[in-house]
């Protein structure tokens, strides 16, 4: 019997039954080997050629521990799937954490520039009587280029 037919939930109420009854994994394959000793050929040996019930020497313990066998690698594997999985979260979670910490970091660090604004109480001309002025600031210095010049006269 191959493990994927074993792993049908067909049984598992009479088995969890058994189980639950007896208490305990030993006792359960107690009862379960007794039922295959009491009911079944399993435990009876082929010792002739007209023999029609039972098993060649060593064969029913070997189905025995080829199935534990098949279910133990079974679980080998689940284990390691379950650790990768862990270790996936654990991997993210730290990730998450260092993400948070950054712009935690970043929200509390001082800022890389400060900029100092100076403001004069003179008015550049070009100000309404609000306050707001329509043309653009021009530097202090840049009014007096931009005022003519008186012509050189020729001499």
């Amino acid at each position: 019997m191959e493990p994927a037919a074993a792993l049908t939930d067909m049984y598992d109420q009479a088995l969890l039954g058994i189980l639950q009854h007896v208490g305990n994994v030993e006792e359960f394959l107690r009862v379960l080997f007794g039922f295959l000793y009491r009911k079944t050929d399993f435990y009876r040996l082929l010792l002739r050629p007209g023999d029609r019930l039972g098993f060649p020497p060593g064969a029913a313990q070997a189905m025995a521990l080829q199935a534990f066998r098949a279910f133990e690698c079974m679980a080998r594997q689940d284990d390691q799937r379950r650790r990768q999985e862990l270790e996936a979260r654990l991997r993210k979670k730290e990730e998450e954490e260092q993400a948070a910490a950054d712009a935690e970091r970043l929200k509390l660090s001082p800022a890389a520039q400060e900029i100092e604004v100076e403001t004069t109480e003179e008015q550049s001309p070009a100000l309404d009587a609000s306050g707001a002025g329509d043309a653009p600031e021009e530097p202090p210095g840049a009014a007096a280029l931009a005022q003519p010049q008186p012509a050189e006269l020729p001499t």
